[in-house]
């Protein structure tokens, strides 16, 4: 009886398998940057429909805009359509991702992130998104503020601005670009884009 020993390089054979996948990735970026940017893009989509409060009640009124909330879907739709996902050859992948702008120039240049009113005093333009986005609690209308009317068989609120004061955004919904309506809908987004990219990545090299 022959007995053989053979001996393993464990080193070698990690790096040949790494090398491996290496290949496998590189081979199928288009299709696994096509994949995840069509994937974080719904992720985002879901975060921001669910994520992002609806404007009612006396908030409405003072913001002054009536359709705020379907302009706000319109933004959103914008806003998850606008995902960068590029892939490209690193260690084994480089997955850069990016979700908004810093400046929010793609959405802020939207019709509807403007909302332009005649009244019987007059017209102008509510620049609303920047309000949200922006501007945050600080004076946004100097010399008016808001005052609130409550009806009392309906309890519902009206109200008008009138002289005195500055009005500025519901410190609730007011934004900057660092803390906002929709970066909050956002927190925490990347533990589930790590689960999209760690199932991808896995798909792939099946």
């Amino acid at each position: 009886m022959i007995e053989a020993q053979i001996k393993i390089d464990k080193s070698k054979v990690s790096k040949d398998i790494v090398n491996e996948i290496r290949r496998i990735l590189n081979k199928n970026i288009y299709q696994i940057q096509a994949v995840l940017n069509k994937a974080i893009e719904n992720i985002v989509f879901n975060r921001l429909t669910s994520g992002v409060p609806i404007i009612s009640g006396q908030d409405l009124y003072e913001i002054g805009v009536p359709d705020i909330n379907n302009r706000i879907m319109s933004v959103i739709r914008v806003a998850s359509q606008s995902i960068e996902v590029k892939v490209s050859p690193g260690n084994l992948l480089k997955i850069d991702i990016g979700i908004l702008k810093q400046d929010y120039s793609d959405l802020l240049s939207l019709p509807e992130s403007v909302y332009r009113y005649t009244s019987a005093h007059g017209s102008g333009i509510l620049e609303w998104l920047k309000w949200l986005l922006i501007e945050g609690n600080g004076p946004i209308i100097g010399g008016f503020h808001f005052e609130p009317i409550i009806d009392r068989d309906t309890r519902t609120g009206v109200g008008y601005m009138v002289i005195g004061g500055n009005w500025q955004m519901p410190p609730h919904l007011a934004g900057t670009a660092q803390n906002n309506i929709l970066t909050r809908a956002l927190s925490n987004i990347e533990k589930d884009i790590e689960i999209i990219v760690q199932k991808e990545m896995q798909r792939a090299i099946r």
